[in-house]
């Protein structure tokens, strides 16, 4: 794993969970404004897969392999997931279910670099 690239996505999802849900509490959620954001950490998030995979080719041997491939194949669904799920409208529940995958993203690759460590 790339630990800078991890640590920078997980703030990044983190931070933009709660700016997501700030708006869509206040009303003000656009998803046109909150795609691209998306489309660059999943760009990371692929990276970052390429990285493990070139890793695991490499050599390297996580301490837990199926669960740390698990967390990996998690990381890349979640966000394209959401994006289609909030799809229909811009509404408030729209930008809930953004934050959460964002929130849920940055828990991801935090537990993917746990498992990444040997042991």
């Amino acid at each position: 794993m790339i630990e800078a690239l991890a640590f920078a996505t997980t703030v990044v999802c983190v931070a933009g969970g709660f700016a997501v849900l700030g708006t869509g509490l206040a009303g003000r959620y656009r998803r046109g404004r909150t795609l691209p954001a998306l489309a660059i950490v999943e760009l990371a998030l692929i990276g970052q897969a390429v990285a493990d995979v070139l890793g695991l080719f490499g050599g390297d041997r996580p301490a837990e392999l199926g669960t740390h491939l698990a967390y990996l194949a998690t990381s890349l669904v979640l966000l394209p997931a959401a994006a289609v799920w909030s799809a229909g409208e811009e509404a408030r529940w729209s930008a809930v279910v953004i934050a959460v995958a964002l929130l849920a993203v940055a828990v991801v690759v935090v537990r993917a670099q746990t498992t990444w460590r040997p042991a």
